[in-house]
Formats: C-alpha cells, sequence, structure tokens
C-alpha cells in the first residue's frame, strides 16, 4: 500500500491564520487549568498527522439475501497498520456477502481492498 501521507505538500496548511485570531482559537483541554490549552497550531499539527489515515471507502456487494437490494455505498475509515495495509471501518460497511470495494486517500490515490474481518458478534 502507498504511503498515505504523500502527496500532502504545503497546500494541506494554506488556510493562514493571523496571529490576533490564533489567540482566540484556544480550546481549553482540562478546564480548571489555563496551561492545558491547545493553540491553533497544536491542532493544525495533530490534524496534519491524522488526517493521512483517513480514508473513504466505495464499496459495492451484491445481494447477500433477497431482501436485501445490490448497491454501492460509500463510508469512511483509517489506517491502523500502514505496513500490513489493514483499515478499520465500521462492521455494516463490510457486508456479509461478497465485496468490491477502493479505498481513496486524501491524495486522490484509489488503492482496491478486501475484507479480512467482520465482527460476528456486533450489530454496528
Amino acid at each position: 500500500m502507498a504511503d498515505p501521507s504523500e502527496g500532502l505538500g504545503s497546500e494541506s496548511a494554506a488556510i493562514g491564520i493571523d496571529s490576533t485570531t490564533k489567540d482566540d482559537l484556544c480550546m481549553e483541554i482540562d478546564p480548571p487549568f489555563r496551561e492545558n490549552l491547545a493553540t491553533a497550531d497544536d491542532w493544525r499539527k495533530a490534524l496534519n498527522k491524522v488526517v493521512p489515515a483517513v480514508i473513504v471507502l466505495r464499496t459495492t456487494a451484491c445481494r447477500a439475501f433477497d431482501t436485501e437490494s445490490a448497491g454501492a455505498s460509500y463510508a469512511t475509515g483509517f489506517v491502523v497498520d500502514k505496513r500490513r495495509g489493514i483499515i478499520l471501518t465500521n462492521r455494516h460497511v463490510v457486508k456479509p456477502g461478497p465485496v468490491v470495494a477502493e479505498a481513496m486517500f486524501v491524495n486522490r490515490e484509489e488503492v482496491p481492498v478486501r475484507p479480512i474481518y467482520r465482527d460476528p458478534v456486533s450489530l454496528l
């Protein structure tokens, strides 16, 4: 699987915030302690780190049962193991029958994916 962070250059930080606005964008992480403020820069760094792992899944499934319809759908997921190419998503995204799916990264790269596990207990 390709590195999902590739293709994220300076355009990922193209929105500029003036210095007076930065102070207004602080958010308290632990309200009683004023020194625990997350600044706009903290949020930018966190987002730049996690956004490349978020993917859009496009799935096409056949009819598993007579009462279900065939069709295509979109969902989200995120990379949990880049080296092994493992993506985590909700159970309902991986249908009980055969599924054809592609994952699209933030840089618009699309790769084919296949189900490797579906939680047999959870209903969500």
